[in-house]
């Protein structure tokens, strides 16, 4: 078979308001489809920008996935299924590195090798918890309640702008569920409470973009 046949393989998009969620929707997608994290891009939204290769079948199952569990958490969502897509197209589809100075950080991130300051490095944590706030103080506020109600350890603090911050933990499921509730209850008497979730045994494809945020 000549190269100007050989099929792409197809790509889902899915933009979501929000990196908490971003990273609830996708674990929901990693365990109904066989699909794999090609990028993750922030996005001006205050979200993330995912997006995922597979064959045809198993995108279009990860979008209609992604598309319930965002409608579920009631957060802004766009997708789409690229079926095949053009070869002068994967200069958009695969963005190249880059980095935000007023961010100071990554701003897309190409997954590789797990590399993520975990506790064990070799391990997948058993639960991670995700308080997203709009506002410094009230994300130090949850924070700090979050460590004080169970044993669980920060990992990361993510800007996306516009003051949204995430700040992201990891411990066994009833510490991180207990940590989530009092985070959330004290960014919510602090400031603006956008998002707290827990995300059970994560996905691969999580882990690995922790690893690059």
């Amino acid at each position: 078979m000549s190269a100007t046949t050989l099929r792409q393989p197809a790509v889902a998009l899915l933009e979501i308001h929000s990196l908490g969620a971003a990273l609830v929707v996708l674990d929901r997608v990693e365990k109904a489809a066989l699909v794999q994290v090609l990028q993750a891009e922030l996005n001006d939204y205050y979200g993330l920008f995912l997006k995922l290769t597979g064959d045809s079948a198993s995108v279009a199952i990860a979008v209609a996935s992604a598309r319930q569990q965002a409608e579920e958490m009631k957060v802004s969502f766009t997708g789409e299924v690229l079926d095949s897509p053009d070869a002068g197209a994967w200069g958009v589809i695969e963005s190249p590195p880059e980095y935000q100075p007023l961010l100071e950080q990554e701003v897309v991130f190409i997954p590789g090798p797990r590399a993520h300051p975990m506790t064990d490095k070799t391990k997948t944590p058993e639960a991670l918890g995700l308080i997203e706030t709009q506002g410094f103080t009230a994300v130090t506020a949850a924070t700090d309640a979050a460590c004080k109600a169970a044993g669980v350890r920060v990992i990361a603090k993510e800007k996306l702008g516009g003051g949204y911050i995430t700040v992201i933990f990891e411990g066994d499921v009833a510490a991180v569920t207990a940590a989530v509730a009092a985070g959330r209850a004290a960014a919510e008497s602090v400031g603006k409470l956008v998002s707290a979730h827990v995300i059970a045994r994560p996905s691969e494809g999580v882990g690995k973009i922790l690893s690059r945020i």
